[in-house]
């Protein structure tokens, strides 16, 4: 009996060990479900119950075997499942995982945006290309922090339009603009890439906040998408506040299971270079929210052409996409009108986000410009989304969104870059954006780069 007392104790010392405050922390700090303050007393209650369990073993002279049973269960499952979440974060350190889901944006580990030195390969129907991050976290080649006295250096912030979705590094605009100005005779330009896909105003601040103290640039350009990124101000708040209730249990399994074990998931989903198969962790994703799809959101989703049904099933378009579709199917709708309660409380909040990035800049001595990049939506350019895709003829003809971008940019004192003329004005509609991904292709990025650098140049921000 002795002996079974002292294998149950330390088999009850394995759980304390695994499962506490400090481990929770360890693991799941980095994710959205730390915030959760179920799982929060669960990891404080498992340790409290643990010790008790000790202090009652050793009180006693013996035990039934059928609770010896049910304390041996309960600390074997225990300790595997501890385990299995143990090996889960060190594939995570050790491999550089991220995070790749539609409801995560948590991107940077130790770097400025993200895991430095880390791969992805992004591969569908419409492209293929590899992302490589630099070692101070930015989809960017190799960067001095010092620069050199004689070069004008510029930092571009902004979502998947900056960070040149869908193509190489060389084909993004911001590379592309570097490329143009040289061109043009300003050689001792520098253009640095910020950019991460799925962000918005309040992240790119953040951004800001971290690179601009350390890269210390001449300028700043921050690429804010049209409308989307006013949208995604007030959708995030109201996802932020359904994870933050408590009162979604289905929500809050899936992401603990996600944070547990989904490196196993992106392990298996590496090729042999060791970087990333997006598509493999797409398809999982989608797959997963499908198969959730109830009522009203199971019916938009059916509302989708047969075509995009089957890309989003195959991983060939982006989780995040999926949930603005089935969602959000209005969303160009209300916050194109700058009327609409949401789309006030957007625009709040875009103004103040844009004054703290103002306010970065200017305490680092350099200047911050406001570019309105262009959609689809309002440009007439051919993308197949949405049903509501049909109303785009509208929207380009109603657009009310450049008067607040530019209302936004007056209000801070910055200058107004706005791109919508000179795309509505491109005559082949269906060579500059990916046909189902709704991405600027190598083309489309080539334009916001000549514009913007032209901009620059006949504004006289830099000595030839």
């Amino acid at each position: 009996m002795k002996n079974s007392k002292n294998v149950l104790l330390f088999f009850i010392s394995l759980v304390i060990l695994l499962w506490n405050p400090l481990t929770f922390y360890l693991y799941y700090s980095t994710y959205g479900v730390y915030e959760s303050k179920i799982l929060s007393l669960i990891f404080w209650l498992i340790p409290t119950i643990g010790i008790l369990a000790i202090v009652y073993i050793t009180r006693q002279k013996s035990l039934s075997q059928k609770t010896e049973n049910l304390i041996f269960n309960g600390s074997y499952v225990g300790i595997i499942l501890g385990f299995l979440i143990l090996i889960n974060f060190l594939i995570g350190v050790f491999t550089g995982s991220e995070n790749e889901s539609a409801s995560n944006r948590e991107v940077k580990s130790d770097g400025l945006i993200f895991k430095p030195n880390s791969v992805a390969v992004y591969k569908t129907v419409e492209f293929d290309y590899t992302a490589t991050i630099n070692s101070l976290g930015l989809r960017n080649k190799e960067v001095k922090l010092e620069k050199a006295s004689d070069t004008f250096r510029i930092l571009c912030f902004g979502d998947s339009w900056t960070f040149g979705w869908g193509v190489n590094i060389e084909f993004s605009w911001p590379m592309q603009m570097e490329s143009y100005l040289k061109e043009n005779g300003y050689t001792n330009v520098e253009v640095i890439n910020c950019g991460q896909g799925g962000q918005f105003t309040t992240t790119y601040k953040q951004f800001m906040a971290d690179a601009v103290p350390l890269l210390k640039p001449d300028l700043v350009l921050v690429g804010v998408l049209q409308l989307d990124d006013l949208a995604q101000l007030f959708e995030n708040k109201l996802l932020a506040e359904t994870k933050d209730d408590g009162n979604n249990p289905k929500y809050l399994v899936r992401a603990f299971l996600m944070a547990s074990f989904g490196n196993y998931l992106k392990l298996m989903s590496r090729n042999d270079s060791g970087a990333i198969d997006i598509q493999a962790v797409w398809e999982a994703d989608n797959k997963g929210l499908i198969k959730d799809f109830k009522g009203l959101r199971q019916l938009r989703f059916t509302t989708l052409a047969d075509t995009i049904q089957k890309l989003f099933k195959t991983g060939n378009l982006n989780p995040g996409l999926l949930n603005n579709y089935v969602d959000f199917p209005d969303r160009v709708t209300i916050f194109n009108n700058p009327n609409h309660p949401a789309t006030r409380e957007a625009i709040q909040k875009m103004r103040d986000d844009v004054a703290e990035m103002s306010e970065v800049c200017r305490a680092n001595n350099a200047e911050l410009i406001f570019i309105n990049l262009p959609m689809n939506y309002f440009t007439g350019h051919t993308v197949e989304r949405m049903p509501s895709d049909v109303l785009n003829e509208y929207f380009m003809e109603n657009n009310h969104i450049d008067s607040v971008y530019s209302s936004i940019a007056t209000a801070n004192k910055i200058p107004y870059v706005e791109l919508t003329e000179h795309f509505k004005n491109l005559k082949e509609k269906n060579a500059y954006f990916f046909k189902y991904d709704g991405h600027p292709n190598e083309r489309g990025y080539h334009e916001i780069a000549v514009e913007t650098g032209k901009y620059l140049m006949e504004n006289h921000y830099f000595n030839n």
